[in-house]
């Protein structure tokens, strides 16, 4: 190494020679790193190249370059313009060179405690030195012992404006030469600028990788593909984008269980696509995700109570992100590493990926519903149509067949005048009678009220015949369109139906206000709830028909505690829907 001092002795370079090759080392270390990072290196293989260029540049034995966690990033420092404050939370080591690389790898992360020198270094935003006996006794003392470093110097990285890490530098010497701190942040600056450019072409690469993952599964979509096709595309790409173990996507059903509805990489017994996702550790992923709705890390499963069939699994580390749905929290996308922990940044990486996954997975289960509701709407259809033909057949038909029996006897010429003025009379008690039976079905296909006098009289009529009590609240002042009617007179109609039948309800409560060109309907009841949309054919025919008028339909039904149906219909229906005034006379909907 050559000497830096003002004298110049036998066989020593002169100063300013001495001062010109330092020069020269340095501008040929920065040549190798610009282009390492000009070829298109990977972040990685530029933070290890550094870390060595650094180590032969100033005669370290040992040094390492470590990144702030971004969970640290924002303490008053951190700014390289703001000096002030105190540093905490972690620095990972993302390159490292010489003696350090077996004690400090790739991936080791270091907590920041006050007078370390990687501390002091961010706090301040200038270079540290520290040696003998303090470097001895800090948090690394045992590291420092077994290495045999006697002194370190670490600098402060900055990139883009912020303290984005740090580089450290150690020696088994006394103690580094005068002018090492003005050499190493020299640099440093400039290899901060390299640093810079390989993570932005690194975040390049990986939002055109993303984009380009994320197009691929549009075309999924917009080409029908079933939501398990999605999920399990959406896993692959998670995997291929942030694990090297394993990815899986979990649902969260509302029952409050979840369903592992797909995986990619490593699996075990416990590990069942399209089955129940039990037995998770109560403060691993699953749980703090349902809990929270959102991220969580598990850096080692060893330190996880109920972490063993993970480890079994071959898993170390994973992290999970919430997917919502239509503001939901639908479920989860997990990502597992079989090495230490996952890299700090992989949460914010996540994020813009799992909120475009979102919308893919609304898309295709938007699609499948669109789908099921259609054919449930066939379905009902088809079902009405025979019941009105059965109805027919087996009642009016067969009566009106009866009638003109009669009728053909009562002309025959044989036939007494008696007879026949009794045969008549019979004809015309059974006609009314057919005349009922007639009325009776098309009050099941559209109450008579409900055409005539609107909703508010048909949603009385409904309470009046309730078997069970209702709480009546109407408040519309005038007539709505036809379907809004008819969708809010079904609404009512079924849930009172059902809260005689299932729900052994004492009383209902029914409330129907229009406000703000919505019409808001709701029918609580008192009974025992746990009233299913998706067993229910009645109440996914409502969904279906208040749905298709441009509606919202939803049921809260806690098991124990009653059931809340609630819609929202907009009250001005386009396409010219013919509905009637308080005056009983047809007029056109907006």
């Amino acid at each position: 190494m050559p000497d830096t001092g003002t004298n110049a002795g036998p066989g020593r370079d002169p100063p300013d020679r001495a001062r010109l090759r330092q020069l020269v080392d340095e501008q040929a270390a920065l040549r190798r790193v610009a282009t390492l990072v000009a070829s298109g290196a990977q972040p990685s293989e530029v933070f290890s190249v550094v870390a060595d260029e650094l180590g032969r540049l100033i005669g370290a034995e040992a040094t390492f370059v470590s990144r702030v966690d971004p969970s640290s990033a924002d303490w008053p420092g951190a700014s390289a313009a703001d000096p002030s404050g105190e540093p905490a939370g972690d620095t990972t080591v993302l390159g490292s060179y010489g003696r350090v690389s077996g004690e400090v790898p790739v991936g080791f992360r270091i907590k920041l405690h006050p007078g370390m020198a990687t501390t002091v270094a961010l706090q301040t935003g200038r270079t540290a030195r520290i040696s003998g006996e303090r470097l001895a006794k800090g948090p690394f003392g045992a590291i420092v012992g077994r290495l045999g470093m006697r002194a370190a110097v670490a600098t402060p990285i900055v990139v883009e404006g912020r303290r984005w890490g740090v580089a450290v530098a150690a020696t088994s010497r006394e103690d580094f030469p005068p002018g090492t701190e003005s050499r190493m942040a020299e640099f440093m600056e400039l290899a901060a600028m390299a640093i810079g450019n390989a993570l932005a072409e690194q975040r390049l690469r990986e939002l055109a990788d993303t984009q380009a993952s994320l197009r691929r599964l549009a075309m999924l979509v917009a080409q029908g593909e079933s939501p398990e096709a999605v999920f399990a595309a959406v896993t692959r790409e998670a995997l291929r984008h942030f694990g090297n173990g394993t990815a899986r996507m979990i649902r969260f059903e509302l029952d409050g269980t979840a369903t592992l509805v797909a995986n990619e990489g490593t699996t075990a017994a416990h590990v069942r696509v399209g089955k129940r996702w039990e037995g998770y550790p109560p403060t691993g992923l699953t749980a703090t995700v349902l809990r929270t709705g959102r991220a969580a890390r598990v850096d080692d499963y060893r330190d996880i109570p109920g972490g063993e069939p993970y480890l079994a699994e071959g898993l170390r580390s994973a992290v999970a992100m919430p997917v919502h749905v239509n503001g939901r929290l639908w479920g989860m996308i997990a990502v597992g590493s079989g090495q230490g922990p996952l890299p700090p940044d992989i949460e914010q990486r996540m994020t813009e990926f799992t909120e475009l996954v979102g919308t893919a997975v609304a898309n295709a289960q938007s699609r499948a519903e669109l789908m099921n509701s259609r054919a449930r709407i066939v379905a009902a259809s088809d079902e009405a149509r025979r019941r009105i033909e059965r109805d027919l057949h087996d009642g009016a038909q067969q009566r009106l067949v009866a009638l003109a029996l009669k009728l053909r006897m009562a002309a025959e010429p044989s036939t007494q005048r008696g007879e026949l003025l009794t045969d008549v009379a019979d004809v015309a008690a059974e006609l009314m009678g057919v005349i009922d039976d007639l009325r009776e079905i098309s009050h099941g296909i559209h109450p008579a009220i409900l055409s005539e006098a609107g909703l508010r009289p048909a949603l009385r009529a409904l309470g009046r015949r309730s078997a069970v009590p209702v709480e009546l609240d109407v408040r519309v002042d005038s007539r709505l369109s036809e379907p809004v009617e008819t969708g809010a007179y079904y609404v009512v109609s079924e849930m009172l139906a059902n809260a005689a039948k299932h729900a052994r309800a004492s009383v209902v409560e029914v409330s129907a206000v229009t406000s703000g060109g919505t019409l808001r309907v709701r029918v609580r009841d008192d009974g025992i709830g746990g009233a299913d949309p998706v067993r229910g054919s009645g109440l996914l025919g409502l969904k279906d028909r208040i749905e298709a008028l441009g509606g919202t339909f939803s049921v809260h039904s806690p098991v124990g505690r009653g059931t809340t149906v609630t819609c929202e219909l907009p009250v001005t229906a386009g396409g010219g829907y013919l509905s009637r005034d308080t005056s009983g006379q047809d007029r056109r909907g907006c």
